[in-house]
């Protein structure tokens, strides 16, 4: 087994993530970015813009936007049940995995909000008819006619959420194209993809657990490898069990590394080399950030709550080689500490950069 240092570790993260600045970075389409990060985090359409563009080369909002409307990419709630934009190709193996996973773990939330079963089966049965013709509606549209169907829910409540997260979870609805001001869109998930999706038929039957779940586990390892089955855990939301399981299934393609006393799988034949542009800006909720059950490789300890002050926010920061050296907003760097002597320029360039996407 050979052994990788810190930087080294970092190194093949960034690689993985597609934030190297390397010459594919010129062909990368929103979906191969999309991929590279196995999935982006998506509960805000800023954010999610600004880390594909951290993938990309030359891309601009209007694209990702696109891949959006064109459904290349899609958005549901997946991993720790929060909403995430996958490539079409992914979703419904991701899906088969954790919309289950989500179901559980949210049916106490439902209960409390007095979503009971029989109104979820209500509204499964009422959703189909609002949503059906490739109908894209705003929650507050969806309510309003879930009403005429008897399924009467507070627009003004947690309910309509959860109520959407179940129905998304069961794999009935999806996110469509953004209304006005990036409000969100729901349809139907099979009428969705194959509208838009040649390769997809329709409808596809769901994936067998097993094949699901190596998808998973191969999309991860890919884009955070090094990593360990509890990195794994952490980010999917799978449970231990699971994500032990989801390990064996693809443990012939994955290679065991030593550091620091630690065990780590990374995909075999990848070796570690610095960044060709080691200076880069990374949106809010990056999946660089979120990817493992601990960022004390990649962040000090000392300014983690400069990138996250608590509730589940995660700070615009700046990447060098892998390691967060600051935060930054619209036209300011917020470095930790001095940054390093010619720097200033590479720094500056990623900030216009930023701004023109």
């Amino acid at each position: 087994m050979r052994s990788l240092n810190a930087d080294e570790v970092r190194w093949l993260r960034v690689r993985a993530q597609g934030l190297a600045g390397d010459a594919d970075a010129a062909s990368r389409t929103v979906s191969d970015a999309v991929r590279a990060a196995a999935a982006v985090q998506a509960q805000a359409a800023g954010p999610a813009r600004l880390q594909i563009w951290s993938r990309t080369q030359g891309l601009r909002a209007a694209d990702v936007d696109a891949a959006v409307a064109e459904a290349a990419v899609v958005r549901t709630w997946l991993m720790r049940g929060t909403i995430h934009l996958v490539a079409a190709e992914d979703l419904r193996a991701f899906l088969a995995v954790l919309g289950p996973v989500n179901l559980r773990a949210d049916r106490r939330r439902r209960e409390q909000l007095a979503l009971t079963e029989q109104l979820c089966a209500r509204a499964m049965e009422a959703l189909p008819k609002i949503l059906a013709g490739g109908r894209a509606l705003t929650r507050a549209e969806i309510v309003a006619e879930l009403a005429g169907h008897g399924v009467v829910i507070d627009l003004k409540s947690q309910q309509p959420p959860h109520l959407l997260a179940f129905a998304a979870n069961s794999g009935l609805i999806c996110r469509g194209p953004d209304a006005a001001r990036d409000e969100p869109t729901y349809v139907l998930l099979d009428e969705w993809l194959p509208s838009a999706t040649a390769a997809l038929p329709a409808p596809p039957e769901p994936p067998e657990r097993e094949t699901a779940l190596t998808r998973l586990a191969t999309r991860y390892f890919a884009a955070y490898g090094p990593a360990t089955p509890a990195d794994f855990a952490t980010w999917s939301g799978l449970s231990a069990a699971d994500a032990t399981t989801g390990v064996d299934l693809v443990r012939d393609s994955l290679e065991e590394v030593g550091h620091d006393a630690h065990r780590l799988l990374v995909p075999r034949g990848v070796e570690p080399a610095p960044p060709q542009r080691p200076y880069r800006l990374l949106a809010r909720f990056d999946p660089y950030l979120l990817g493992h059950r601990s960022r004390e490789l990649i962040l000090d300890p000392a300014f983690a709550k400069r990138v996250n002050a608590g509730g589940g926010m995660i700070a615009q920061t700046m990447l060098d080689a892998g390691r967060i050296v600051g935060t930054w907003k619209a036209g300011l760097l917020e470095p930790f500490q001095d940054l390093p002597a010619g720097a200033a320029q590479a720094w500056q360039a990623e900030l216009a950069a930023a701004a023109a996407f």
